[in-house]
């Protein structure tokens, strides 16, 4: 192919020379044909791809398309059952919601129910006419001076730099009109999340974004001017999420901004580094400590924190230390190993985590078993964009949930993957100024209110269907998975809580 590509360049050269020459008007054929020509040569004398030099220019070709696969597959062949990580299906459901358009589906189910993992919820041959319930619950231990009342479904922490500013802008905007609140994400509080006046919970990890010192430690006097402020309702202490345990993240130094370094206390410009551990504690003794300080400097707020399970024993003995010290956060917010709305560590994102359900089941059974439960809230995150993935998430045990995917979803983002590329072509991922105008925050910011209000009226008709009048008629039994060809078990048979002591 290399020597092909060459003679056939030569004489293309030759026969475009001998066109011009005979008939002039053509000279715009070389504008056609010579750069291709030229990229090609380009890809021939080059020494570092082995497609591109043993097929130039068609090697090229090969790598645009393997550049570009996902957004091909995505919007061309794909079917609607398939997509990763989520298929068209789920992302129909947020779009339409969001949209408040026509929300059946006509000709029956196109999501085979003998495939092993399959789940379905039970309903009643009598179902409920009216449920009621707020669809809210209150966030704040016996430790807790501030309590809030929480949505049950709420915005999972996604920070201004990862998201641009009309996405930010547009999700405050839709929290407030909906009633839910946003979760700032670690990267800073910003004008931005305070702009329509939405409920913030506040997310402090490992870079202490927002309120450190110059070397990058935890500042108690920036920290108590954010938590201090009127619509920031809880706190949330980072140690891990589900997209990457144990690796910390990186934000790329070309989404590093003048603005996103000034909201962040960090250099423009620069590469930025949220550690995979806390300087401000080392074990479960001095993060009791931080978080009691952390409710003072907030003058009682709750505070929480959000990691992903990952080692059980570990896990096991922090809750210990809650119980015998009698002193403990409010809420823990569990990241299923299945979550993540930004880039990671390839090895942490498909290899390291507890998924979502095994997760939330385990916290809620390690909380009974140390007599916690009533005092420590459980917000769950992890691919939840549905009212059935909401009804999961509760029946195991959980007392709200968080989704980052299902809110980008209804600001109209396509799973392109290039959320670290500063390419994103909706504008939510990105900060270049021509593709952040393309997000029209008015537009969306309803949108957003509109897929939250759809998803918790269709939860409030899947409990009506179930036989449930409120929430707390719950169970795992109302769940059934298919465990293989021929038998399916209930929620309630599969995780089976340990007997309390």
């Amino acid at each position: 192919m290399r020597k092909g590509f060459m003679i056939t360049s030569i004489i293309l050269v030759v026969a475009l020379a001998a066109i011009i020459i005979l008939y002039p008007l053509l000279w715009w054929l070389a504008l056609v044909i010579l750069p291709f020509l030229i990229l090609g040569l380009l890809d021939y004398f080059q020494k570092s791809n082995n497609i591109k030099r043993s097929y130039p220019l068609f090697g090229r070709i090969i790598k645009l398309l393997e550049k570009e696969r996902h957004v091909v597959q995505e919007n061309l062949l794909l079917n609607r059952t398939e997509g990763k990580p989520f298929n068209w299906i789920q992302k129909e459901i947020v779009y339409k919601r969001a949209a408040d358009a026509n929300k059946n589906q006509p000709f029956g189910t196109q999501i085979p129910y003998d495939e092993v993992g399959r789940e379905w919820f039970v309903h009643s041959i009598y179902p409920v006419k009216e449920v009621n319930d707020d669809f809210r619950v209150t966030f704040g231990s016996s430790k807790c001076a501030k309590p809030y009342s929480i949505s049950i479904l709420n915005l999972a922490g996604m920070s201004y730099g990862s998201i641009s500013k009309n996405a930010t802008l547009a999700l405050n905007g839709g929290a407030k009109i909906a009633g839910f609140a946003q979760n700032t994400g670690e990267g800073g509080f910003t004008p931005y999340h305070q702009e329509y006046g939405a409920d913030i919970i506040f997310q402090m990890g490992t870079g202490y974004f927002g309120c450190r010192t110059e070397d990058g430690n935890f500042d108690p006097e920036k920290f108590k001017e954010i938590a201090v402020h009127e619509v920031v309702k809880m706190i949330e202490i980072k140690i891990s999420q589900g997209a990457k345990p144990g690796f910390g993240a990186i934000l790329p130094a070309k989404k590093n901004t003048e603005e996103i370094a000034k909201f962040r206390d960090v250099e423009k410009g620069t590469e930025i580094l949220s550690p995979p551990h806390h300087s401000a504690f080392r074990n479960d003794k001095e993060m009791i400590l931080f978080v009691e300080k952390l409710r003072k400097l907030s003058s009682g707020k709750p505070i929480g924190i959000k990691l992903c399970i990952g080692q059980k024993d570990e896990f096991e003995r922090m809750i210990r230390a809650f119980a015998e010290k009698q002193n403990y956060p409010d809420f823990i917010a569990i990241d299923g190993a299945e979550g993540g709305s930004g880039a990671a560590h390839m090895e942490s994102l498909h290899w390291a985590g507890l998924p979502i359900v095994e997760a939330v089941h385990f916290v809620h059974s390690t909380l009974e078993k140390y007599k916690l439960r009533d005092e420590i809230k459980l917000m769950a995150a992890g691919k939840i964009i549905s009212a059935f993935d909401i009804y999961r998430m509760l029946a195991l045990g959980a007392d709200a949930c968080y989704s980052a995917r299902g809110m980008m979803f209804a600001l109209g983002c396509v799973q392109s993957l290039k959320c670290n590329l500063d390419t994103c072509p909706t504008g939510i991922t990105t900060m270049a100024p021509s593709r952040v105008e393309a997000l029209v925050v008015e537009d969306k910011k309803t949108k957003v209110a509109n897929y939250h209000k759809n998803t918790i009226q269709a939860f409030k008709e899947l409990l009506g269907a179930i036989g449930l009048e409120n929430r707390k008629g719950i169970h795992k039994k109302y769940i059934t998975r298919r465990i293989n060809e021929t038998e399916t078990k209930t929620y309630d048979e599969i995780f089976i809580y340990p007997s309390k002591e």
